[in-house]
């Protein structure tokens, strides 16, 4: 299926929806100011993108970039064997799309249905020098990115796999309250081979895992996708 762009064109129902964004305070363009974020919309437009789309393609020459509203995206690479390394995930506030090559390093793939806020690359670029406060934001997001993907290695190569399910969970606890969402419970929006290939395990061992920590009740679980996290402050005890 291919996205859906929304216009871009004002009307009473659409003033300043860059103003008005509800991931504004967390995203890139938080620095901006009422009468400074007109001109960063006036650049930019509304796209959706439904469940499994790919947002771009490892290899795609880099023409765009994004910024998470609503959703959340997987980030992965394929080897020359075609074997797939999920490399993380994204959620509203995320920026998207940053290279430090003229291609795309990795594919971007819609989890659930989402709305991203699209940029071309150069018209971007162009609004950082009129304000490289908000390249210099971007920069900091980006270096935070480099620091989870050194976590996850860290992670990967010291945690059992109890370990590493229940700091993946509240990896996405912590980002549900910085987007000003309840921390718990948390929707696994990607299904468990993803979960299973992010942490370097087998799904027969997230499955197992997670029932064991379902029946020690340190979980529960809330249908298929959401997770309620027991006494979540006592959870980093069970991190050595």
């Amino acid at each position: 299926m291919e996205p859906v762009a929304s216009c871009t064109t004002k009307n009473k129902n659409n003033n300043h929806r860059c103003a008005q964004c509800s991931v504004r305070l967390i995203a890139f363009c938080g620095i901006l100011d009422d009468s400074d974020i007109i001109q960063l919309e006036a650049i930019s437009k509304n796209i959706s993108f439904p469940k499994g789309t790919n947002i771009f393609f490892q290899g795609d020459q880099v023409k765009t970039f994004f910024n998470i509203k609503q959703g959340s995206i997987k980030i992965y690479k394929l080897s020359h064997d075609g074997r797939k390394q999920i490399v993380g995930f994204l959620y509203p506030g995320d920026f998207l799309g940053m290279s430090d090559q003229e291609v795309y390093t990795y594919n971007a793939e819609a989890l659930e249905d989402t709305q991203l806020c699209q940029f071309n690359k150069i018209v971007l670029e162009n609004f950082f020098l009129k304000f490289p406060k908000i390249e210099n934001k971007i920069l900091n997001l980006v270096n935070h990115e480099l620091a989870v993907a050194q976590d996850q290695i860290f992670l990967l190569g010291k945690y059992s796999a109890r370990e590493r399910l229940l700091q993946f969970f509240l990896n996405i606890s912590n980002q549900r309250e910085k987007l000003g969402w309840g921390g718990n419970p948390i929707r696994l929006s990607m299904p468990r081979s993803d979960i299973a290939n992010y942490l370097g395990l087998t799904i027969e061992t997230v499955s197992r895992t997670l029932a064991d920590l379902k029946n020690e009740q340190i979980i529960k679980m809330l249908g298929t996708q959401d997770i309620f996290l027991n006494n979540k402050d006592e959870i980093p005890q069970y991190l050595s």
